[in-house]
């Protein structure tokens, strides 16, 4: 693999849990001014169609991402969908707000979900929004390997490696640009303020991360080199790029199984 696998706060678990969360809360503030879902919406609505699926479980949710906006587009094309948002560590105020900006189409799960150990009560389409890149490869391959031994579809969305993100994005994840908007991200937190004006902690936090994200992303030679390994009769991966004001890199399985079944 070429690339660097630094570590990011955000994954550490002694990382207190308001910190955590203000920096999920400003990724998800991110999704939203830089409409980087738009790419996705349309290869997203393609699966659900070609499998039939009615359920979305969403893994390493964070602060909801691009979430709510994406079922939003789903319904509005006309999928009847229901999402259900999880995490290793669940930021609960930001899950309950995207249920109540949905109307309870989007859903959540109190309990932490690790996406590397996903229950297997939890049936539906897998997705992941800008999460993949916190796991190592060998986990990355055991996430997918998971997907085909259980015969689940799953679909994988993040920002394109080596390529530059959307000019909103870069212009928020510096410390001049979270000290600017974080009197605007929703849910309103006393200790968002607290940690991000008074003890200035959030600023460095995001910027770090995102620093590190970016040298964390998997190219598509990378993503199919570690699904050669998982190739299999049954089962069908697709891995492409999509563009907008930046890049989004798709990585999609669907067991052969559902296709078929939902083309007789």
């Amino acid at each position: 693999m070429r690339r660097f696998h630094l570590f990011e706060l955000e994954d550490k678990s002694w990382l207190p849990k308001q910190i955590r969360d203000a920096g999920t809360d400003l990724v998800h503030f991110m999704w939203q001014i830089g409409n980087a879902h738009k790419p996705i919406v349309p290869r997203l609505r393609e699966v659900l169609v070609k499998t039939g699926a009615q359920e979305i479980i969403d893994l390493g949710s964070g602060g909801g991402g691009p979430v709510v906006a994406i079922y939003e587009e789903l319904v509005r094309s006309g999928c009847a969908v229901r999402v259900t948002l999880t995490d290793k560590f669940p930021n609960i105020p930001a899950f309950k707000y995207a249920r109540e900006r949905s109307n309870g189409g989007v859903d959540f799960l109190e309990e932490p979900v690790d996406a590397t150990a996903v229950p297997p009560h939890l049936s539906g389409l897998m997705t992941m929004f800008a999460s993949l890149h916190h796991f190592r490869p060998e986990m990355v391959r055991g996430i997918l390997r998971d997907a085909v031994e259980q015969g689940r579809s799953i679909a994988v969305f993040d920002l394109s490696a080596r390529r530059p993100p959307p000019l909103s994005m870069m212009l928020l994840a510096n410390p001049i640009g979270v000290l600017l908007v974080t009197p605007l991200l929703w849910p309103f937190r006393w200790s968002r303020l607290f940690w991000t004006y008074v003890i200035p902690v959030v600023p460095l936090y995001v910027a770090w991360d995102a620093f590190v994200s970016g040298l964390r992303l998997y190219s598509i030679q990378e993503l199919q080199e570690l699904v050669e390994g998982l190739q299999a009769d049954n089962y069908t991966w697709e891995i492409e790029r999509e563009r907008f004001g930046g890049s989004i890199t798709c990585l999609i399985g669907c067991p052969l199984e559902a296709l078929t079944e939902r083309s007789v």
